[in-house]
């Protein structure tokens, strides 16, 4: 059935995915006014507007947990396949976190500037939250349909 619980903590997995997608992850703020960079998951933007597109692994891994995560909504009849599903979105979550943490952290040449995180940048750890949820209630209900199985 597509209204089980773990649908919605696709949906809103989804959503959230193309949120952060969307808008920018941080901004490092320098002391010139003119320093402040803005960073989103396709490239980073220097204060003069000029895009450097090293973070586009960010939005690559992102990128891919779309299309999986649709296809792990559509795939309600398949319970075993949707929860692997969400297991590689949650697999491509853990890798986007790594790689946000280095390119946030070790990567950007910004040192002298603050790193100011927008809200957006924990979109990806609620949706892997989410992936999670899901797949444990996808399992409950693959263990439930064969307990009652076995009881024919």
């Amino acid at each position: 059935m597509i209204q089980r619980k773990q649908t919605l903590f696709l949906f809103i997995a989804l959503v959230l995915t193309f949120v952060c997608l969307s808008f920018p992850l941080a901004t490092f703020v320098g002391d010139d006014l003119h320093m402040d960079t803005l960073v989103t998951n396709l490239c980073e933007r220097l204060g003069r507007g000029i895009p450097n597109f090293k973070t586009a692994p960010l939005f690559v891994l992102l990128l891919l947990t779309l299309p999986l995560n649709l296809w792990a909504i559509l795939a309600f009849k398949t319970r075993r396949f949707q929860a692997k599903l969400c297991l590689i979105n949650v697999i491509l979550l853990v890798l986007w976190h790594i790689a946000a943490i280095y390119f946030l952290f070790f990567s950007i040449e910004s040192r002298d500037a603050t790193l100011k995180i927008h809200v957006t940048a924990f979109f990806p750890l609620m949706s892997l939250l989410l992936y999670i949820l899901a797949r444990h209630a996808i399992l409950a209900d693959e263990k439930l349909v064969r307990a009652a199985d076995r009881i024919r």
